[in-house]
């Protein structure tokens, strides 16, 4: 046996944390290599793929409406997320139905975030409140209709119309509301 072979395996035998380490980084550096030259075949494997499905897009008779439906589902997918709402930031909530307030001129009397039920699979939470609302007959209905066509989905639950008091045109509206929030 040489003299250097044996000094490397007495060197070994000495350091083998040493050694093992060095081991498993000249193994996972070779690996590495060639995982980094299949990456750049693959990449081009992609690019071929994708080249060939956008000439079948070209080649169907409805390609660029596919294409055009494509981008509105994105889009309105896009402002659904912009428009979820956050269930611990309680003011940024109450401020959206305050400004519905605002806009339809009723009086906004109580509204309340209530606890959100346990996590289901779904990707989103439905944030509960209830909101007490008065006013003419036209501002608690434009109030309504600026909930349902607002930029956040919501979906009443319950409501409940009654006239504020005996001979007065006020109108009072309990409801309960869940939107569409994160999870």
């Amino acid at each position: 046996m040489s003299p250097q072979l044996a000094n490397a395996l007495a060197l070994a035998r000495r350091y083998p944390f040493g050694v093992t380490c060095s081991v498993i980084t000249i193994c996972t550096a070779v690996t590495t290599y060639f995982l980094w030259q299949d990456r750049d075949e693959q990449e081009l494997v992609y690019q071929d793929v994708s080249k060939q499905g956008e000439a079948m897009l070209d080649l169907r008779k409805g390609g660029s409406t596919q294409r055009e439906e494509l981008a509105a589902v994105r889009d309105a997918t896009r402002r659904i997320e912009d428009n979820l709402v956050i269930e611990a930031n309680l003011a940024d909530n109450k401020w959206y139905f305050y400004k519905m307030e605002e806009q339809t001129k009723v009086r906004l009397l109580d509204i309340s975030q209530n606890p959100a039920a346990p996590g289901d699979s779904s990707l989103y939470r439905r944030i509960p409140f209830s909101a007490r609302v008065t006013g003419t007959y036209e501002q608690v209905a434009s109030f309504l209709l600026a909930l349902e066509t607002g930029p956040r989905l919501a979906k009443i639950t319950s409501f409940n119309f009654s006239r504020r008091g005996p001979g007065s045109d006020a109108i009072a509206l309990d409801l309960t509301l869940e939107l569409l929030g994160k999870k």
